[in-house]
């Protein structure tokens, strides 16, 4: 047997033991990378939804003013009522 034998085989160990380290960090650190991408892309879909549904409520509310003050004799007073009505 000669004397660096043992020396060998623990260095052998170590060697692959930090390899499969390596590569379960490097793996670990892949995953993390691809979830912040994905909540990152789920957030820029969702704000343009926002957006979107901001936009086709204002469109409704002023499309509903229009109708309400386009109807004849709309007096000051029917307006004040619509309003607290919340259909205003």
């Amino acid at each position: 047997m000669a004397v660096g034998s043992g020396a060998d085989r623990v260095c052998g160990m170590v060697n692959s033991l930090v390899r499969w380290v390596v590569t379960l960090v490097t793996a670990a650190a892949l995953c993390f990378a691809f979830y912040e991408t994905g909540l990152k892309v789920g957030e820029s879909r969702a704000k343009v939804q926002v957006v979107e549904k901001q936009i086709e409520v204002i469109k409704y509310v002023e499309k509903k003013k229009a109708l309400i003050q386009s109807r004849p004799n709309a007096g000051r007073n029917d307006l004040l009522k619509l309003m607290r009505a919340g259909k205003l």
